[in-house]
C-alpha cells in the first residue's frame, strides 16, 4: 500500500541517501502492491517536508517506479545514475529495438503554478544521448491546463 511506502521513506531517511535509495528501490522492485504505488507516486504527500531528505527520496522512488512500470509493459529498463541534468530512466524495446529516456515528475497537490521549467521540456530532448525518444511521465492531472502555465512568457 502507498501508506506503507511513505512510512518506509520516513524510516530509511536516516540511513544516508545512497543506502536509503537502495532500500526503496528494492521495495519498488519487489512489492506486490505495485499498481497502488504507481497510482499515487506522482503526488508528494504533505506529510513529507518541503526540501527534506524524505522529499528527495520520494523523487528517487518515483524514478524507480517509472523504471519498473516500463519493465511491467515488457521494456528493458534501468535507472540512470546521474543526479542532475539527466533523464531518470532509460528503456529499450526488446522487440522493436527503439530506446527512450524518461523523466518522472511528482508534485504536491498544493502546487498551483506549473511552469515549463518544472517539466524541463527543452532539456529532455538533449538528455537522449543516442536514444530515439525522450518521454515526460507525470499524472495527467499535473499537466498544465492553460497555455499560460505551459509556455514561458
Amino acid at each position: 500500500m502507498f501508506t506503507e511506502l511513505i512510512e518506509l521513506i520516513s524510516k530509511v531517511s536516516s540511513l544516508g541517501f545512497a543506502k536509503a535509495s537502495l532500500e526503496l528501490f528494492q521495495y519498488i522492485d519487489t512489492t506486490k502492491s505495485f499498481t497502488d504505488v504507481l497510482s499515487h507516486i506522482g503526488t508528494i504527500p504533505e506529510s513529507i517536508g518541503h526540501d527534506s531528505t524524505e522529499e528527495k527520496l520520494f523523487a528517487k522512488t518515483s524514478d524507480a517506479a517509472l523504471s519498473r512500470a516500463f519493465r511491467e509493459i515488457g521494456l528493458k529498463s534501468c535507472l540512470i545514475k546521474a543526479r542532475a541534468n539527466s533523464a531518470d530512466a532509460q528503456a529499450e524495446s526488446p522487440i522493436h529495438g527503439y530506446t527512450l529516456v524518461a523523466d518522472a515528475k511528482a508534485f504536491r497537490m498544493t502546487r498551483t503554478a506549473k511552469n515549463q521549467k518544472d517539466y524541463k521540456i527543452a532539456a529532455l530532448s538533449g538528455w537522449r544521448h543516442g536514444s530515439e525518444y525522450a518521454v515526460l511521465c507525470a499524472p495527467f492531472f499535473h499537466y498544465p491546463k492553460t497555455t499560460s502555465q505551459i509556455y514561458a512568457q
